[in-house]
Formats: structure tokens, sequence, C-alpha cells
């Protein structure tokens, strides 16, 4: 009941998500913050984690008193980084058309780092066709160790700002093992995340989950012959096979390979997502 009534600080649809969240053991009451108009909650990926995501953030109309309460919330929470994502239609700015959101960010010592692709394929496109060239061996059915290496390869060379960040802060094996937990604990049927083999050489990875390709790559010695449209191909019919109308992803925008993967694939661009950063100094 408490945590209930916390939530209910929050209009719907956050009091339902957070409500939903909470029974997931993705967010706690402790968790929530509100002051005036402004309100916010934070988000872990996965029971068991840390949070990572300042969630259902309204600043209100005051970018000042919003930036307070996150400072606060941040100082309780005691965490060392977190981040925060607005997403747009394409052509707008975060700085203009959620301007409040923004200045409030940007006041509490969050800095805007990447700006990514929001991408989606419907169901009225044609299914990528699968090369062929790949077998495929659900990670639910490997050594856990196993899988872990695969990550911690794909990290190498990775283009995505997140992986980059965090190999360097926290190194590639802590960022494995983050992410092999992270992407077990998703909404996805057992087979769904797989590794790829070129006979017996792993060639990279797709983790399709209920609505999206949550992460896909391909290990440093096989890039440049094309492995991630297999993959990708792999995972987006996967999805489509479970009745999905329409199956989403997201990539950096300085990440030109992979975008033009997923375009290749039938994806279009759907918005724009901006992540800021907050870490501790």
């Amino acid at each position: 009941m408490e945590a209930f009534t916390l939530f209910d600080q929050f209009p719907e649809p956050g009091r339902s998500q957070l409500r939903a969240a909470f029974d997931e053991g993705k967010t706690r009451p402790e968790w929530c913050f509100a002051e005036g108009q402004a309100r916010l909650a934070y988000w872990a990926p996965f029971p068991g984690s840390e949070p990572v995501i300042v969630w259902q953030f309204d600043p209100g109309a005051d970018p000042v008193a919003a930036a307070g309460l996150l400072r606060r919330s941040l100082g309780e929470m005691g965490l060392t980084k977190v981040i925060h994502d607005i997403s747009l239609q394409p052509g707008l700015d975060p700085a203009v058309d959620r301007a409040v959101e923004h200045e409030a960010l940007i006041e509490a010592g969050f800095a805007m780092e990447v700006e990514r692709l929001l991408l989606e394929w419907a169901a009225v496109s044609d299914v990528p066709a699968d090369p062929g060239r790949l077998t495929y061996v659900p990670a639910r059915r490997m050594d856990p160790a196993e899988v872990i290496g695969i990550l911690v390869r794909v990290s190498e060379g990775s283009l995505d700002h997140d992986t980059r960040v965090e190999v360097a802060t926290s190194g590639a094996e802590k960022e494995a093992r983050w992410m092999y937990d992270d992407l077990m604990s998703r909404k996805a049927k057992p087979n769904w995340f797989v590794i790829g083999y070129l006979g017996d050489s792993p060639v990279g990875l797709v983790a399709p989950d209920d609505h999206s390709i949550a992460y896909i790559g391909v290990v440093p010695e096989h890039r440049g012959h094309g492995y991630v449209d297999d993959l990708l191909a792999w995972g987006t019919r996967t999805l489509a096979e479970a009745g999905l109308q329409r199956v989403v992803a997201a990539t950096d925008v300085a990440n030109v390979p992979t975008a033009a993967a997923f375009r290749r694939a039938g994806y279009s661009e759907v918005g724009r997502l901006f992540r800021y950063y907050w870490r501790a100094s």
C-alpha cells in the first residue's frame, strides 16, 4: 500500500507503469521523489541491479526547482552515475521542444552526450531474408562464461557510445557481465537470444526481447563481411513470426554501419533519443 500511495503522486500512464515496474523488481517506493510540480523516479533494468535511469521525470514549469529535485534525489540515492533519455520526433530539439526538462538536466549537472536513432520495422515491410550463412545457438543453452566472453569480444572496438563509456570506466568484463544479466532478464522466449556461428567460430549475437532488437553485435575478427545483416534478419524474423506488427530498435547516430544495417533490413527512422549523463564529481 505504501508503494501505491507514493506512486499515486504520478499521473497516468506513469502511475500504472511504476506499479508494473515495482512488481517486476525494477523500481521501489524509496526511489520516487516529488516536490511542488516536479516529480521523478529511478529505474533499474533488472531485479538486483542498481538504478541507472532517471525515469518518469516531469519537471513541471520551473527548471530551477526541477534541478533542485534532481540534485536532492541524486544525493539521497548515493549514485555515481545515471542517465536520462528524452525521445522526440525527427527534427525536434530538446533544448527547444523540451526546454524546461533540458534546462533542469543541465542545471543539475547532466550533459547531453549522445544522440540516437529510433528505428522501426513494420509488418507491411518484407521480412529480411536470412542469407543462410550462420547457424544459431540459444544463449540460455550455453555456459554463461562463454556468452560473457563473446560479449567482451563484441565490445572491442565498439562504436556504441554507452559500451565505450562503460568499458573505459568499469572494464570490459564488468560491462559484459552486466549486459548478460540485462539480456537474460528481458521479456523474451528462451530461444530468442542467440549466438551466430560460422562453423565452430562465434560470429556475433542478437537479442530480441518482446518488442525490440535489444542488442546486436559482431566480434572483431568477423566484421566487414556483412554478418550483422544475417543476425538482424534472424532477430527481425523471430519477432515477425511471433506475430509482432512492429519491431523497434535504437543505435547511435554516429554508429553509421549499424544504422545502415537496420535500414537495409527495412527499418525506418521514427524519432531521435537524446541521452543525458550525470556522474558524481
